[in-house]
Order: structure tokens, then C-alpha cells, then sequence
């Protein structure tokens, strides 16, 4: 790949449109309930569960959310 091929698809990337609260919102949930299924496994795959954890967290803190409470919504059993 060449040097501006590789700008053109940095600028790409750049212009992708800010997510709305509710998608936001949805894929929190969405990663929340991956996260519980992940846990509940037998012997889960500790890489997928660390970054589900980090999208869990990171879309937590994009929503406005403590760290506290984002802890207790993964530890809580559905």
C-alpha cells in the first residue's frame, strides 16, 4: 500500500458521522451481554473477555458513566 493510498483511507475513516446516544447505548448493552455470556463459560478465552471488557468500559465512559457503576453492571447475573 502506498503512502497515499494510505492517507486517502485515514481521511475515510475521518469523516465516519459521530453515533447517536441510542446506538451508543445499544452497543453498551449489547457488549454487556457478551461480556455475562463470556463469563459464564466454562474455561472463556481471556483475550476476548479483556477486550470486551475495555468496549464495555469505554463505551460506559462515552455515555457518561462511572467506572463504579460500569463494574457493577458486569458483575451483575442475568
Amino acid at each position: 500500500m502506498t503512502l497515499e493510498e494510505l492517507t486517502d483511507k485515514m481521511y475515510d475513516a475521518s469523516k465516519e458521522r459521530m453515533r447517536s446516544q441510542s446506538e451508543v447505548h445499544a452497543r453498551y448493552v449489547k457488549s454487556l451481554e457478551q461480556y455475562r455470556q463470556l463469563s459464564k463459560q466454562e474455561n472463556p478465552s481471556r483475550e476476548q473477555r479483556m477486550m470486551l471488557f475495555a468496549e464495555v468500559k469505554l463505551l460506559g465512559w462515552v455515555l457518561g458513566k462511572k467506572d463504579k457503576d460500569v463494574a457493577n453492571e458486569l458483575n451483575q447475573i442475568s
